[in-house]
């Protein structure tokens, strides 16, 4: 059997070192990735595309089509059929983020907890430790999600409070994005995953921030880039929707490619997306080892059971 080099975990790294070791967990480990993807995040692409269609379909024939929408529904109708689809679209971004750093997470514990890493490893062997881990994400999603709702409504009740809450969110947010990471790779309290995120991300918000600024970049062009043959498809079916002599089977073929590229549209976005909670883990496991020198004890605590 040929030696196989694990990505070491709890290790200090640059910051251009911690986006390296995220692209080669990427590269390495992307067989198994991509099949937990699919069971994971393929079905939830599917719905999206759904309402993202109906969305773009009825908010662009609201201003477009007014006329003729008047004619056949009331405009109130129409409207909450558009809030409809808006709604779906982001109960399923917000799944799909939790989903997404849920698998992310799991599959670097996996992978640090197993000699051969993830080789031979599948979905239904890592299926507990995902549910685990769904729960954890999902917890810390909605406790951060409830904070800055609460802290937007008092800040409205005071105007300089109002200036200040854009900024303060930025210093604060930067810092949270290690809140979900350290819930889930640690067995510990809300409250105490919250006082560590704060102490390592204000420690080292830096380097947090411009690892995120950096794959938020490369996400974004990659989105961009997969969204440009659905878009052409969205629009012209809302053209040959107001066209009378269009030919139904026409009509029809470019409402199943709209679809169809809109799966694939935000399925590969969730796989670009994987970088960011990959890059945030090992941030976490630079500045615990930079902070708490979880590498050093351990050895001390080999040493001392020698013997």
């Amino acid at each position: 059997m040929e030696d196989f080099d694990k990505i070491p975990f709890y290790k200090e790294r640059t910051i251009g070192e911690r986006m390296t070791a995220a692209i080669d967990f990427m590269r390495e480990n992307w067989p198994v990735m991509f099949r937990a993807a699919i069971y994971m995040l393929l079905p939830l692409s599917i719905v999206q595309s759904v309402a993202m269609n109906s969305f773009f379909g009825d908010y662009m024939g609201f201003y477009i089509g007014l006329d003729s929408i008047v004619d056949s529904e009331s405009e109130l109708a129409y409207a909450l059929r558009m809030l409809s689809s808006y709604g779906i679209l982001l109960l399923c971004l917000l799944l799909g983020g939790i989903l997404l750093q849920s698998l992310t997470f799991t599959m670097v514990q996996e992978y640090n907890e197993r000699e051969e890493g993830l080789e031979g490893v599948t979905f239904g062997m890592i299926w507990n430790h995902l549910w685990r881990n769904i729960k954890r994400v999902m917890k810390s999603t909605l406790a951060c999600s409830g904070a800055v709702i609460v802290m937007l409504a008092l800040s409205l009740l005071n105007p300089l409070a109002l200036i200040l809450f854009i900024p303060a969110m930025i210093v604060l947010i930067v810092p949270m994005l290690m809140f979900p990471c350290i819930y889930t790779f640690e067995n510990i309290s809300m409250k105490d995953a919250v006082s560590k995120a704060i102490r390592l991300g204000f420690g080292t918000w830096v380097g947090l921030f411009v690892i995120n600024m950096v794959f938020s970049f490369i996400m974004n062009i990659i989105s961009q880039a997969v969204s440009i043959p659905w878009a052409i498809c969205a629009v012209m079916a809302m053209i040959f929707g107001e066209v009378d002599d269009v030919s139904p089977w026409l009509e029809t073929t470019v409402h199943v490619l709209s679809f169809l590229f809109g799966v694939m549209m935000m399925f590969v976005t969730y796989l670009a997306m994987m970088l960011q909670p990959l890059s945030t883990a090992y941030h976490y496991a630079h500045a615990t080892e930079r902070k708490d020198s979880i590498t050093m004890d351990s050895d001390i605590d080999n040493f001392e059971n020698l013997e």
